[in-house]
């Protein structure tokens, strides 16, 4: 299956509203020079599947381990 590509540079009134379900910091993935933590995609390839239009993704609950940080998309 072809799946539309996500510009990352789209503009964030564009962007789609996340709810956060559990509060935390930001994942350490983020910050420059990080690799990807151990059993994880990466929040940013998480949140580039969501956005991806993927029926599975697009609702699936975005968690960091390491901070407790959970998102889910907002549905339209």
């Amino acid at each position: 299956m072809m799946r539309k590509k996500v510009d990352k540079k789209a503009s964030p009134e564009n962007a789609p509203e996340m709810i956060i379900v559990r509060p935390g910091e930001q994942p350490p993935c983020l910050k420059p020079g990080f690799g990807i933590c151990r059993g994880c995609f990466g929040w940013e390839n998480m949140l580039e599947a969501v956005l991806s239009g993927d029926p599975v993704w697009s609702s699936a609950l975005i968690h960091c381990s390491e901070t407790g940080l959970a998102v889910t998309l907002k549905k339209q």
